[in-house]
């Protein structure tokens, strides 16, 4: 943690000297005398403390800090082309622009529109529905259900929980998936019980299915359970783990659930999605669960008609999302891809989101896909 904090340092001064200016600016267009000493001291504490709390940005207020300095920016930027495109005409006129940009409540206001929204769309899950057609034989095809990134206890609650899992249930799925990160360091041993017996009571066809994140275990997030008790609550709800595993759900479709890339505990290492696909029927529609949306073009040369994932939360926070997409951290980062002709990927936002109360990328959601011929 340390570590990060002193990576941090050089970013968290510039912010600090950033904000100084920007509540000077504020002061000036209501008014006050910054050049008063007191003034100053009162600045330059309030400035060193955005500074602080930029320090971590796993925490909320990194968040509301780097919003207001984002849109800040924007705005500085505006009044910039502004100032050049009026030329003198700007020292004379402009006074309700000036006195509005000076004020730097539309910052503020922005943000707080923002996060207002955020916090809105973690905590209103909503459906969202795929339909996905392929030339193979699925008869009168399938209607699965796909829930991620839950992170039990950071923004979603039992009543919440069990209110969403009986609307699932009453869809008539002939699935249901959970893609990973159900649980997480902020869930203790009973919340992780509750999580997965509220999921394993959904009512569908062939049953709930999983395959494990990046934070359900316990090498993760530090141990509020083993391993080993993570396994028998999902085991103990009906919920079947696949892990590196393939699995013939009737004679028509294929459910492939790969172990998560990020897992190297000892010299684990899962298999690869040739390895999976060797030997099977690749005339069935094979249906790949895998936590982090990566290997898109494997999985298209491999066989996989559909690839679920879940993983990026959408980005959470905008413009996450778009960066994600810039610099190819992920092969996907949301909603339906089509990786060749033969192979799509979905990737869902997610349940809820992970370490801020907050989403403001993408809507919380469950994902309901239609398979069609």
């Amino acid at each position: 943690m340390w570590i990060m904090y002193l990576l941090m340092l050089p970013f968290a001064v510039g912010i600090c000297f950033y904000f100084k200016a920007f509540l000077n600016r504020m002061l000036e267009s209501f008014g006050a005398d910054v050049s008063k000493k007191y003034v100053n001291i009162l600045l330059w504490t309030a400035s060193v403390c955005i500074g602080l709390v930029s320090l971590n940005l796993l925490r909320f207020g990194a968040v509301i800090v780097l919003h207001v300095l984002v849109i800040s920016a924007v705005f500085q930027f505006v009044n910039f082309i502004i100032k050049k495109w009026a030329g003198d005409k700007y020292t004379k006129g402009f006074c309700v622009w000036k006195r509005i940009y000076g004020s730097g409540m539309i910052p503020l206001i922005l943000t707080a529109v923002l996060l207002v929204t955020g916090y809105f769309n973690m905590h209103s899950i909503v459906r969202t529905d795929y339909t996905v057609y392929t030339e193979k034989d699925v008869g009168d095809g399938y209607r699965v259900v796909l829930v991620a990134d839950v992170h039990y206890g950071v923004s979603i609650e039992e009543e919440e929980l069990l209110e969403k899992c009986s609307e699932i249930s009453a869809l008539d799925a002939d699935m249901v998936i959970l893609c990973g990160d159900i649980v997480d360091s902020g869930t203790d041993l009973k919340g992780m019980k509750t999580a997965f017996n509220a999921f394993g009571n959904i009512n569908s066809k062939h049953g709930v299915f999983y395959v494990y994140g990046n934070h359900d275990r316990a090498h993760n997030h530090g141990g509020a359970f083993t391993d080993a008790e993570l396994e028998k609550a999902i085991s103990d709800s009906g919920i079947r783990i696949l892990k590196d595993e393939v699995l013939d759900i009737d004679d028509k479709l294929t459910l492939i659930g790969r172990e998560d890339r990020g897992y190297t505990i000892g010299q684990s290492k899962r298999k690869s999605i040739y390895e999976l696909t060797e030997g099977i029927d690749k005339g069935r529609f094979i249906l790949t669960l895998d936590h982090q949306p990566t290997e898109y073009e494997e999985n298209g040369n491999a066989g996989t008609d559909l690839l679920l994932s879940g993983h990026t939360h959408a980005g959470q926070l905008w413009p996450m999302n778009h960066i994600f997409n810039i610099f190819g951290i992920n092969d996907g980062v949301y909603g339906k891809i089509a990786i060749d002709k033969d192979t799509d990927a979905i990737v869902t936002s997610g349940f809820a989101g992970w370490s801020y109360p907050v989403k403001t990328a993408a809507p919380a959601e469950y994902v309901v896909i239609e398979i069609k011929n």
